[in-house]
């Protein structure tokens, strides 16, 4: 029965994606003139208390007219209170935190003009240095990481080898973090070894492997991202046609950052279900920053597949560490 429930559930992902039947309308390549913005969820706690150190700051709904809007599957944060979120089709969406009263953005094709490039590159996962001065984008199909500088001028890249690693299209690279001491951990998708690049891929081209133990079933990597205290959150995406379209579910799970040297699987463990907290949507992006008094604003994006039956949600949520009981 579980597995017929995923069956369903992914040929209704696939209709949701067909182009020729969901695709939103006028299909133009030109960035939209305009966005709609409206926030749809208000701040407050969470309405769980089995997740303690959690509460929602809020969730705005964008909607704008074109091929370059929509599908976001990376996000990072930039040092100056703004985003940047990067899509399936190769746009760059720099927007101001809605919060902070202040609306201005833009959308822009990212340029890869280096031996990486596809038709459409299909950026899934970001990475940014603390002072926002490069950026790398690890795209899927492609199978390579790229680096950007901050006038987003394309300044490296480097293959993975993807038969190597037993990866098909798409099943590449899905999350991937630059940890504070250096080090790049990336997972792919429904995969479970992880790489561990020393350094800057760009420059380290090596790396090691590291197994990665999946905190519940079923629930693929999306998007990690580290925070203050030097632990990893993880964005895990299942699919579950049982609660309506979209069908998909999301959760955030955290532990201590991977390690290609340790006898043991990298295993984060649950710290909040979203079920019931924010909109159920396919969030696929992830960015933290750092808040004055301690606390962690949790951003996430949700990748609406060019689909008028799904939308793209930016959420604000709120982490204390000093309140969120330890994962057993």
């Amino acid at each position: 029965m579980k597995s017929a429930r995923r069956v369903i559930a992914a040929i209704t992902v696939a209709c949701l994606c067909a182009p020729g039947t969901w695709l939103r309308t006028p299909v133009s390549w030109d960035p939209p003139a305009t966005l709609k913005i409206e926030q749809v969820q208000q701040a407050g706690d969470t309405g769980v208390s089995a997740w303690p150190g959690w509460s929602v700051a809020g969730v705005w709904h964008y909607s704008g007219q074109s091929l370059l809007f929509g599908g976001f599957s990376a996000l990072a944060a930039l040092p100056d209170q703004r985003l940047m979120a990067f899509s399936d089709r190769g746009a760059r969406f720099t927007l101001s935190q809605p919060d902070t009263g202040i609306s201005q953005w833009s959308i822009d094709r990212q340029k890869f003009d280096l031996p990486l490039a596809t038709a459409i590159p299909d950026a899934e996962a970001a990475a940014i240095d603390s002072d926002g001065a490069q950026y790398w984008l690890a795209l899927e199909n492609a199978h390579g990481i790229y680096r950007f500088d901050r006038d987003n001028t394309a300044s490296g890249s480097i293959k993975l080898h993807a038969a190597a690693l037993g990866w098909t299209n798409n099943t590449g690279a899905e999350a991937m973090a630059r940890l504070q001491d250096g080090r790049f951990a990336i997972l792919p998708e429904g995969r479970r070894i992880g790489l561990i690049f020393a350094g800057d891929p760009i420059e380290t081209r090596v790396f090691k492997t590291f197994a990665y133990l999946p905190p519940i079933p079923g629930h693929a990597a999306t998007d990690m991202a580290q925070l203050p205290d030097g632990r990893v959150l993880l964005l895990l995406r299942n699919l579950d046609p049982s609660g309506g379209i979209p069908v998909f579910e999301s959760k955030l799970a955290v532990g201590p950052a991977p390690d290609a040297d340790g006898d043991l699987p990298w295993a984060p463990q649950i710290t909040l279900d979203l079920a019931g907290v924010i909109p159920r949507e396919n969030y696929e992006g992830i960015a933290l920053r750092e808040m004055a008094d301690g606390r962690v604003a949790v951003w996430l994006i949700s990748d609406d597949n060019l689909s008028v039956m799904q939308r793209t949600l930016l959420a604000k949520l709120i982490f204390d560490p000093a309140e969120a009981a330890p994962p057993e």
